[in-house]
């Protein structure tokens, strides 16, 4: 190796020499290593000079740093090696044919095997034995790569490495720094980060792809291509070579290529069985993935020459990557990304809220949910901006994340639990008043809603059921009815005083289906002397749904619930109940475990508890209502060890999952509608069991069961006759 200085101990090469030389902090990143340049500000490292230095390429039109000018236009480096290749040589470690990095006295060595046999020492600090990543300190390079200060960034205040310091000296982030240096695109015109620059201005990413240099797409015809065809032979685009389905090289299969090996374009389905199959590779004896096997034994990716990440560089574990680092890992540093303030400090009012989100047992959802709305409130809590109260929360709009965050607020005790539909009808009560002009109309309907919505709604709560959101939503109508009633009449110049029939009437016509709802604020406003005594307004007339589903469709279904081990299990319960038994979906979400019954007589016979005897269910569904009770979980990752009551659990372990999801999900297993399935059930089971023991056995009223029963050919006395021949059956002689 050529010698570049003289030293006391002798002639050193280029490398040994770099490694004498003090270094000095980077006046852009604030990392300290060796100077590459000097400027009046200070020095500059090799990455942030090369940043600086970077200008479109004019051959790929990527923003890169020079390389090489080809009569005074720059060159990236990348094409200048693609032009310029070194020719392939035999590797004597691994036998292909690649450009040599080294040259040995045993002959030449490709990049990945001159890599892999550099010395390993045990890491002082995580106690490894790794290859050498910071020769000074002698530790490996995740030990290193930890090791790098991260300081709170002045923008966002999140805790990161530091990528640019402005003139006061403060770090920036790097996504703040992109954000901070973003220029108007000379294609949208939108304020982005710039991808490159030409003689007419700055580009974004998206308008550079369809403006930069080269031959248009085979594919789309719209963008240039890349400056390298695919590994089918045909130019594409970026997008468009993302999006490219194609055969795999390993198992054959067309889909979208995940990575490009040596062998041609490979499928996830095949880089995830090299990921996640590990063992001793035959050339380097390593614990890896197996990305082939030979004669001698499996060989691991780096011996074969193959270049992608799937070790982490924290744990160690091998398997797929999420940002850089295994799932695990990454969940835990969002999760302490999220609870630290902008000072650097974790929340520690926060921290029963932090400990129940670790209980996630899929890592992949817990940084999903970080990253979504639900995390962004909670930063905004860890920052102060929101506050941790019902009250503030009541301020925000309504969405699935803010309810989710309240019911993990209070699971962890940091607010108080209250009776969350309540508390959203007042909410609503609040918003209905708010849209209303005029002071007497606001004040009949505050009236309206104080002395008789809200004690139906307390009454409601009050019961085992309690107050549900079909319920919220009913009170609601009522109110809304009486508001666009209230306006009607103020338009044609009249009040709730003087109305007369023929203006109720006109009004009822415009808006039939509020007829119930009209009605009842009527005969509240005239018990209160707010309106003519004399008004009448019939009632609306209930007329079920006797549409049906056929026994062929309903049994038939009902059997595939029973043997698909495929389908969900709660999905399969719930549906032969609804197919067999004719049961509301309402009333299976509020089944809870002290409702199923075990037979005294027939071991692995299960029964519900629905009405006053119970309902023994049949040997399959018993076997499946069994692994219910032993399998349920809430659906929330975060509360899923936590026990819940109930049969089929919601998002809270306190709360059991909506009647609305059931049906949707019960639709999704094939049930056209759940009243058509019970109907059809009910007319089949009182053509077999009297009506009496069915409203017995499945806790309906006997008026139900008696209509049923009439609408299936039979009227009552049928039943009376039947007592009656019994006891003459009885007296007789036997």
């Amino acid at each position: 190796m050529k010698a570049t200085k003289n030293t006391p101990q002798g002639r050193v090469c280029y490398t040994c020499h770099r490694k004498t030389l003090p270094r000095k902090p980077c006046w852009v990143c604030g990392k300290t290593v060796l100077a590459a340049a000097h400027t009046e500000e200070g020095a500059w490292c090799e990455r942030c000079r090369q940043a600086h230095l970077a200008e479109p390429c004019s051959r790929c039109g990527r923003t890169a740093p020079v390389a090489i000018r080809d009569e005074q236009r720059p060159v990236c480096k990348a094409c200048y090696q693609r032009a310029h290749q070194r020719p392939p040589r035999r590797c004597v470690d691994c036998g292909e044919d690649k450009p040599a990095a080294r040259l040995t006295d045993e002959g030449p060595l490709c990049e990945r095997c001159d890599n892999r046999r550099a010395p390993k020492v045990l890491c002082p600090r995580c106690g490894k034995t790794r290859k050498v990543g910071t020769v000074r300190t002698g530790v490996c390079r995740a030990c290193a790569q930890r090791a790098i200060p991260r300081q709170p960034c002045r923008n966002c205040g999140r805790t990161r490495l530091v990528a640019y310091r402005d003139a006061d000296g403060e770090p920036w982030c790097d996504r703040c720094r992109r954000r901070a240096q973003a220029e108007p695109c000379s294609g949208c015109g939108a304020r982005k980060v710039v991808c490159a620059r030409d003689h007419i201005g700055p580009w974004c990413t998206a308008c550079w792809e369809v403006v930069r240099p080269g031959p248009p797409c085979d594919d789309c015809g719209q963008r240039p291509s890349m400056p390298m065809p695919g590994a089918d032979g045909v130019a594409r685009c970026v997008p468009c070579h993302l999006a490219a389905q194609v055969p795999c090289a390993r198992c054959g299969t067309t889909a979208r290529a995940e990575r490009h090996w040596p062998e041609g374009p490979v499928c996830l389905s095949c880089v995830d069985a090299v990921r996640l199959t590990h063992e001793r590779c035959h050339r380097c004896g390593e614990l890896a993935g197996v990305f082939r096997r030979e004669a001698a034994g499996p060989l691991c990716p780096d011996c074969a020459g193959v270049t992608f990440s799937y070790h982490c560089p924290t744990c160690g574990a091998m398997g797929r990557l999420l940002r850089g680092q295994c799932p695990s890992c990454t969940a835990r540093r969002d999760l302490g990304e999220v609870f630290t303030q902008p000072d650097g400090r974790p929340a520690a009012w926060l921290a029963p809220l932090a400990e129940l989100l670790e209980n996630y047992d899929n890592p992949y959802s817990l940084s999903l949910y970080l990253r979504r709305p639900g995390g962004q409130l909670i930063r905004r809590m860890v920052t102060g901006e929101l506050a941790c109260t019902h009250q503030a929360l009541d301020e925000l709009r309504q969405t699935t994340a803010v309810q989710h965050l309240r019911g993990l607020l209070v699971l962890a005790e940091l607010l108080e639990p209250r009776e969350e539909e309540l508390a959203q009808l007042t909410r609503d009560v609040q918003t209905l008043l708010e849209r209303v002009t005029t002071p007497h109309d606001k004040t009949i309907l505050a009236r309206y809603a104080r002395w008789h919505l809200m004690p139906l709604a307390h009454q409601h709560a009050e019961q085992d059921a309690g107050f549900t959101y079909y319920q919220r939503e009913h009170l609601r109508r009522k109110l809304d009815t009486a508001r666009l009633l209230l306006s009607y009449l103020g338009t044609r110049g009249t009040s709730l005083a003087t109305l007369t029939q023929p203006v109720a009437d006109r009004w009822l016509i415009r808006n039939r289906p509020r007829q119930h709802h009209a009605r009842s604020f009527l005969l509240w406003a005239a018990t209160n002397g707010l309106a003519p005594a004399h008004i009448a307004i019939g009632t609306s007339r209930h007329t079920g749904d006797r549409e049906i589903m056929s026994d062929t469709d309903r049994v038939l279904l009902a059997v595939t619930l029973e043997t698909d081990d495929t389908l969900p299990l709660a999905d399969r319960v719930a549906g032969c109940l609804v197919l067999q038994y004719g049961q509301s979906c309402w009333r299976l979400v509020n089944l809870t475990a002290d409702d199923v019954l075990a037979h005294p007589d027939e071991p692995g016979i299960l029964g519900l508890r629905l009405g006053r005897d119970p309902l023994w269910l049949r040997p399959r569904l018993s076997a499946l209502l069994h692994r219910l009770v032993t399998n349920r979980r809430p659906l929330a990752g975060a509360l899923r060890h936590r026990p819940t009551p109930y049969l089929f659990p919601g998002l809270r372990p306190d709360r059991p999952i909506t009647s609305a999801t059931l049906q949707t999900r019960l639709r999704k297993l094939g049930v056209p509608s759940v009243r058509t399935a019970r109907n059809g059930a009910w007319l089949s089971l009182v053509g077999a069991v009297h009506w009496k023991m069915l409203a017995d056995l499945l806790g309906v009223a006997d008026t139900t069961a008696s209509a049923w029963h009439r609408e299936n050919g039979g009227d009552r006395a049928s039943y009376v006759a039947s007592r009656l021949r019994q006891g003459q059956r009885t007296a007789g002689p036997e």
